[in-house]
């Protein structure tokens, strides 16, 4: 099914065939990520493996009749030829295709134009399946064992880093595979987002979120060697990633009492947060949901505080996205969106709030939208946590 309706999609668009070779594409639609070339035409599809055959033919969706060794895009030349396809559009994914292979194709398919299909495939990957939808439920659930490691071992006096292990390891033992996918080029994160005082308002990266300030200026985002002290906040944003599906939840934590902005700031995001889960369901704009969730926080009087990020008095243009093969993917939920929620969409709901340096608190959850409404995935509690 996934196929075809890639099929349609190239068809519609007027392309003759396309080439595949990124990783979560591969996955996506034959089932492996061992070196290949996913090659997919209207009326035809097949996987060339450069490495790995054994291993794909044991792992794969599609029946061994398509599938065969190969050794790069002059077999993939090769095979739409014996498709009487020698000329035309090719679609390939530009948007993460490194610039060397570009021109490679190029001129190896001369006799073809090469045009962007990136947006189709990320429209398609949009909606879930139900085996996607219980691959995130299992990524969710490792997810809250990384919480109640929290709650184990947080203690005054211990690193950033030191708790940030502790994490990791909880969620690796639960099944975690260890990496996340993040589709920008040249994107790195560490393991994943941990901070606390001070280094909650220091911002860094290409992606507008708390980010922490890692060890070196090699990796300057995630935890560091810090020590937590009595009264900071805590936020920990580690995504973990089952079966290729991702889970990202954010939760504020605390060691004794917080400062009472930051009780009133989470009280109010909580609530915001609330509001807003009522209000998703399949159709209703993602521009929409992003004017409400403003509108909430000046109404609770705290709009100054709502999206503010680090010392940066612009508001964060977002307060959520899709989840999947990707931590990040369509559709944002941003102010500047039109596209509609869509049933059987996985979206995050994403809030932070910064008072001032260090008096900062986030919430971060994932949800599926069906016909009924909305379903909140991620079972970690919602409240501050007060240790």
């Amino acid at each position: 099914m996934r196929i075809k309706k890639l099929q349609e999609a190239l068809s519609s668009a007027g392309a003759d065939g396309a080439l595949l070779t990124y990783s979560r594409s591969t996955l996506y639609y034959a089932g492996t990520t061992h070196p290949s070339i996913f090659i997919v035409t209207p009326e035809d599809y097949h996987l060339l493996v450069m490495r790995g055959l054994d291993r794909v033919l044991e792992e794969t969706c599609l029946d061994t009749d398509r599938i065969s060794p190969g050794k790069g895009y002059k077999d993939a030349k090769e095979w739409l030829k014996t498709r009487k396809i020698e000329q035309g559009t090719l679609g390939m994914e530009l948007d993460i295709l490194p610039a060397t292979q570009y021109f490679q194709v190029s001129e190896l398919f001369s006799e073809f134009g090469i045009t962007d299909i990136s947006g189709l495939i990320l429209e398609q990957r949009k909606t879930k399946d139900p085996q996607e939808i219980e691959y995130t439920r299992e990524a969710c659930r490792i997810v809250h064992e990384g919480h109640l490691r929290i709650l184990d071992v947080l203690q005054e006096g211990m690193t950033e880093l030191e708790l940030s292990s502790e994490i990791e390891e909880a969620h690796r033992k639960a099944g975690h595979e260890g990496l996340y996918f993040i589709r920008p080029p040249d994107f790195f994160m560490g393991l994943g987002p941990l901070a606390s005082g001070v280094n909650l308002s220091k911002i860094a990266g290409k992606i507008q979120s708390i980010t922490g300030v890692g060890l070196s200026p090699s990796i300057p985002m995630g935890a560091s060697t810090k020590t937590i002290k009595k009264g900071e906040m805590i936020v920990v944003d580690i995504p973990t990633h089952y079966h290729g599906y991702h889970a990202d939840q954010s939760r504020t934590y605390v060691l004794g009492d917080p400062p009472d902005i930051c009780r009133t700031m989470y009280d109010g995001m909580k609530e915001i947060a609330d509001q807003i889960i009522e209000m998703l369901r399949p159709g209703i704009r993602c521009d929409d949901l992003y004017k409400e969730a403003c509108n909430f926080a000046e109404e609770l009087g705290i709009g100054s505080y709502f999206m503010r990020l680090g010392t940066d008095s612009k508001r964060v243009p977002f307060i959520g996205h899709g989840v999947g093969l990707e931590v990040n993917e369509p559709p944002l939920l941003g102010k500047n969106n039109h596209e509609v929620l869509e049933e059987g969409m996985i979206m995050t709901l994403e809030l932070e709030m910064c008072a001032s340096i260090g008096e900062v608190v986030k919430l971060e959850d994932m949800l599926l939208i069906s016909s009924d409404g909305v379903e909140v995935l991620t079972i970690t509690p919602r409240d501050l946590h007060q240790i």
